[in-house]
C-alpha cells in the first residue's frame, strides 16, 4: 500500500484519508476513497505526481464532482481534488473589445460566469448554469447546445503523469462533443487562457439570467443529480429516446428517472451507486430494445465493482 505519510510530508495541501466520496460529488452517492489530496498550488500537484511516480501508484482527479458517480465498494487508489484551490481569474490583455483571462482550474463555472457578466465579458454565458469547475469543463468540453467552453479556449495548460507541464492551444487540444483528446485520466488541468468580447453588462447578464431560468423550468435543480447521464446521439436527443422506452419516473429504490427531464437520473434521498447503476443499465437496454440506439455515457463511473 502507498505511504500517505510520505505524501503528506512532502505537500502543504491537504492530505485526507478514507474520506466518503458522497459528500464529494453532487450525485451524493459512493464508497470512501483511500486518499483524497486537495493541492495548495501548482508546486504540490508536481510534488503529488513526483510522489505518484515513484509509489507506482495511480491517481484519479476531480473536480467539483459533478459529473461523477462513485460506486459504493469506493476507490483503492489516491484522488486528487482541484476545488477550493487554484481558481484566480487574471486578466492577461484587455481593450476596448476584447479580453484575455488567465482561469485556474478550480474556479468554479458558477463564479467564472459570474465574474464576466459583471464585467461586461462575453462568451462564457452558455456555461450558466453547469456546476463543476474550469478544470473538469476543460476535460469534458462542458456546454450546451448555445456553446461550449472549447469556444473560448486560447490555450489549457496541464500537467502529465511523466510530470511534463504543457501548454496547448485550443486547437490542438482535439476537443470533440464532451471530450478532450488530448487530455488522459491522469492528465491534470493547471488552467486555462480564454478570449471574450467586451460588451454591455447589462446585456450579458440578460442572457445568463435567461439561460439559468430556463434550466429552472427545465431541469430537475432541486434533487442531487451528476448532470445528464447520457450523450445525445447525433442530433437525437438522449432523453426523447428514454421517454420513448418508457423511462421517464421510473425508479429503483432511490433513485429515478426524473419526470422533468429523462435524461437526468436524481437522487431522491437513499440511492446508493448501485441503485444509480442499475437504472443506467435498464435505461441502456430498454433504449436498445426500443429504438435499437446504444446510449453512451457522459456521466463518469468509477471505483471497485
Amino acid at each position: 500500500m502507498a505511504d500517505f505519510n510520505e505524501l503528506k510530508s512532502r505537500v502543504n495541501g491537504s492530505v485526507m484519508i478514507d474520506v466518503p466520496m458522497k459528500d464529494h460529488t453532487s450525485m451524493g452517492v459512493g464508497g470512501s476513497c483511500v486518499c483524497m489530496f486537495t493541492p495548495a498550488n501548482t508546486e504540490d500537484i508536481f510534488k503529488f505526481i513526483e510522489w505518484a511516480r515513484s509509489a507506482e501508484q495511480r491517481y484519479f482527479v476531480i473536480g467539483a464532482g459533478t459529473n461523477l458517480v462513485v460506486r459504493d465498494r469506493g476507490i483503492k487508489y489516491p484522488v486528487i481534488r482541484i476545488k477550493d484551490t487554484l481558481d484566480s481569474t487574471d486578466i492577461e490583455y484587455e481593450d476596448e473589445s476584447t479580453a484575455r483571462l488567465k482561469v485556474g482550474a478550480g474556479k468554479p463555472l458558477a463564479g467564472l460566469v459570474k465574474e464576466c457578466a459583471e464585467n461586461g465579458m462575453s462568451g462564457v454565458e452558455p456555461l450558466a448554469g453547469i456546476p463543476g469547475t474550469v478544470g473538469g469543463a476543460v476535460f469534458m468540453n462542458a456546454g450546451t447546445d448555445q456553446g461550449c467552453i472549447s469556444d473560448v479556449i486560447e490555450t489549457v495548460t496541464f500537467m502529465e503523469r511523466t510530470g511534463r507541464t504543457r501548454t496547448l492551444a485550443g486547437k490542438d487540444m482535439g476537443f470533440g462533443y464532451r471530450t478532450c483528446r488530448a487530455l488522459s485520466s491522469s492528465s491534470i488541468v493547471v488552467s486555462a487562457t480564454l478570449s471574450v468580447k467586451k460588451t454591455d453588462k447589462d446585456s450579458v447578464q440578460k442572457r445568463v439570467e435567461s439561460i439559468l431560468r430556463n434550466k429552472t423550468r427545465t431541469q430537475p435543480l432541486n434533487y442531487p443529480s451528476c448532470g445528464s447521464i447520457f450523450k445525445n446521439p447525433g442530433k437525437i436527443k438522449a432523453w426523447q429516446l428514454l421517454d420513448e422506452a418508457g423511462m421517464r419516473g421510473v425508479r429503483v429504490r432511490g433513485a429515478k428517472y426524473s419526470e422533468l427531464h429523462t435524461n437526468f437520473i436524481v437522487n431522491t434521498g437513499s440511492a446508493t451507486a448501485g441503485d444509480i447503476i442499475a437504472l443506467i443499465d435498464a435505461g441502456m437496454e430498454k433504449v436498445r430494445e426500443k429504438s435499437g440506439i446504444k446510449l453512451e455515457l457522459e456521466a463518469i463511473i468509477i471505483g471497485e465493482q
